[in-house]
């Protein structure tokens, strides 16, 4: 197929499309490595500003980073002494919205841009579900709508496939599992797609169940949709 066909394809194919929101996107190591400037604030309290030099994982979890402050001073920190990590990307995430319903945009007041943090990636301390005591630095994929849940990267989910035109992928699989805490709670849950429907409206989003049954009900409670469920949720339930 021509490059010209190509094109013209694409962008009928995102001008037919809705994408459901979106979770920030993984920041892979060398993305943290090249990213512009990032922060430890330790257990203690205590805060180091500067620039990734490495970061090292082990099972597809954050165990290490190692950062150059502006003074040429060079620290190494385990991920259990970290409360909190900020990493400023080389390139701002950009976020894909689209409402499923068509007034759930005003009854939030507010546009998802506006809401949620670009600036920075963050990773924070969480007990990992069903081990005792067991701490891990998990990437926040909510930044700035976390107010009521927060949802993590599970270090090892799988994912859905994407979507190819003419050999060119246009959308990413989306992950099949998350971990999700209350903000009263660092205990971590395993959410997951094929519970989602079943579990996800006892689970996890119990403060305003209304919401949920007269926007989401049935069929409409999709996990493709879960982003814009933390979203939802975090707008309107805040307070309950």
């Amino acid at each position: 197929m021509k490059k010209a066909s190509i094109i013209t394809l694409l962008a009928l194919f995102f001008t037919t499309f809705s994408f459901a929101q979106s979770f920030v996107p993984a920041l892979s190591v060398n993305g943290m490595v090249q990213s512009k400037e990032a922060y430890v604030i330790k257990n203690d309290g205590s805060k180091i500003t500067g620039k990734i030099t490495a970061a090292s994982l082990t099972n597809n979890v954050l165990k290490s980073v190692s950062i150059k402050t502006a003074d040429g001073t060079k620290m190494k920190f385990k991920a259990a002494d970290i409360k909190q990590l900020g990493v400023k990307p080389k390139e701002f995430f950009k976020f894909e919205q689209s409402m499923t319903a068509g007034s759930i945009k005003e009854l939030a007041g507010r546009n998802f841009e506006d809401v949620v943090d670009q600036e920075y990636v963050y990773y924070e301390q969480a007990l990992l579900p069903g081990k005792k005591n067991k701490f891990a630095l998990m990437q926040l994929l909510n930044p700035g709508f976390d107010h009521v849940v927060k949802v993590y990267k599970d270090p090892n989910a799988k994912q859905t496939g994407g979507l190819g035109v003419a050999g060119v992928k246009v959308t990413g699989g989306i992950d099949k599992s998350y971990l999700v805490t209350d903000t009263g709670s660092n205990r971590a849950i395993l959410i997951e797609k094929k519970k989602y429907k079943k579990e996800g409206q006892k689970v996890i989003f119990t403060k305003c169940p209304e919401v949920f049954g007269k926007y989401y009900a049935g069929d409409k409670f999709q996990w493709k949709d879960f982003a814009e469920h933390v979203y939802v949720y975090d707008q309107l339930c805040t307070d309950k």
